[in-house]
């Protein structure tokens, strides 16, 4: 990976790095991109407000966030819940209970309006699109990292945490503990393939795990011993996957999570999260300390680092849009949250200084129906 930005072009089926003046756009927030208005998919973030914050105060809009501009066009279920003020110039508002930490989103793609939230007390619910929550877990679990919904069956959740994963079976009433042949328990995610009902992957200390059962029991897959902090699966090729680890990179996998691959020039670095570009599997970006973004647009062939120009090189979570090709939001640690729309070569500022965002995810609204 390079220290200096670049633009990535594909040249004949080539990826060719080229140089360019970096511009960031750090003042006023950026009208870019939301001229158009009636996009589908919304996007979420779970975080806390961290800078400047002193032990006893209350949070600071602390919790789910949701993205809103002037132009959109909200669901009815979410304009319900939506406040009057955003929390910033950008259009974020807070929804929900104000909360440290929202390490996961996911909700149930049947109805949206359904969502579960991986909170550090717990896994939170609601059925009416962030007006009502609920905590659906007991004291036996805490420390939550991570929650996936079975797409084919959304009534079956799974939860990671510090002391493992558990499932439930009609959507958190009723949570069963289920570790049987995870080596060691702490889980930083778990995900659910979306092409397979019950076939779920949890992301460990020890190593990446599979289960075909729906978590019932589980075999390792992959090299023994990373620890492992995000997995994702390609939407556009859902037989490509990718996990960042902890001090070993990045690794993939093209057979369907059952064997994988060290990107070897990302060896060494500590990626806290991975994202697939959702228009194109061979476009990917991760993040982590002091690694700014690792970008690739040749599937991991080659990779270069952007970002290093923004307030700080360490981030927490990087996602690429639903609505628009070749746009990626990148969060840093407390440095606010931005996108660029041309691989790096330029930033714009996207609100939420002073900032640590756990996760984010677009949600395809349409459809969503309140309980």
């Amino acid at each position: 990976m390079s220290g200096t930005p670049n633009t990535l072009v594909r040249r004949r089926g080539m990826l060719v790095a080229v140089a360019v003046a970096v511009s960031v756009t750090i003042g006023a927030c950026a009208s870019l991109p939301f001229g158009k208005g009636g996009d589908t998919w919304t996007l979420y973030a779970g975080l806390i407000k961290t800078q400047g914050y002193t032990v006893g105060s209350p949070l600071s809009s602390s919790g789910l966030h949701v993205l809103q501009r002037p132009t959109d066009k909200p669901n009815e279920a979410l304009q319900r819940v939506l406040g009057t003020t955003p929390s910033d110039d950008f259009g974020w508002y807070h929804i929900g209970w104000n909360t440290p930490r929202i390490s996961g989103i996911a909700v149930n793609p049947s109805n949206p309006a359904t969502m579960f939230l991986a909170g550090g007390n717990g896994v939170l619910r609601t059925y009416d699109a962030g007006a009502s929550w609920k905590i659906v877990t007991g004291w036996q679990v805490t420390e939550v990292q991570d929650v996936a919904v079975d797409p084919a069956n959304p009534a079956e959740v799974y939860l990671g945490s510090g002391y493992g994963v558990w499932r439930t079976r009609d959507s958190g009433e009723t949570w069963i503990e289920s570790n049987e042949g995870i080596a060691r328990k702490y889980t930083q995610a778990v995900a659910v393939d979306s092409d397979t009902p019950r076939r779920v992957f949890a992301a460990t200390e020890r190593g990446i795990f599979l289960s075909t059962n729906g978590a019932e029991s589980w075999r390792r897959v992959g090299p023994e011993g990373l620890n492992v902090m995000d997995l994702q699966q390609s939407i556009s090729n859902p037989m490509v996957w990718m996990a960042a680890t902890d001090g070993d990179g990045l690794w993939k996998s093209v057979d369907d999570g059952n064997t994988w691959a060290k990107q070897e020039n990302t060896h060494g670095s500590s990626y806290y999260v991975v994202a697939i570009d959702p228009f194109d599997e061979r476009n990917i970006a991760a993040t982590g300390w002091d690694t700014g973004v690792s970008l690739t647009m040749d599937g991991g062939a080659t990779w270069v680092r952007i970002g290093d120009e923004l307030p700080t090189p360490h981030g927490y979570e990087v996602i690429f849009d639903r609505n628009e090709a070749g746009r990626l939001w990148f969060a840093t640690l407390e440095g606010g949250m931005y996108f660029t729309e041309d691989a790096g070569a330029t930033w714009s500022s996207a609100g939420l200084p002073g900032t640590m965002v756990f996760d984010m995810l677009f949600v395809n609204m349409e459809g969503a129906v309140s309980k």
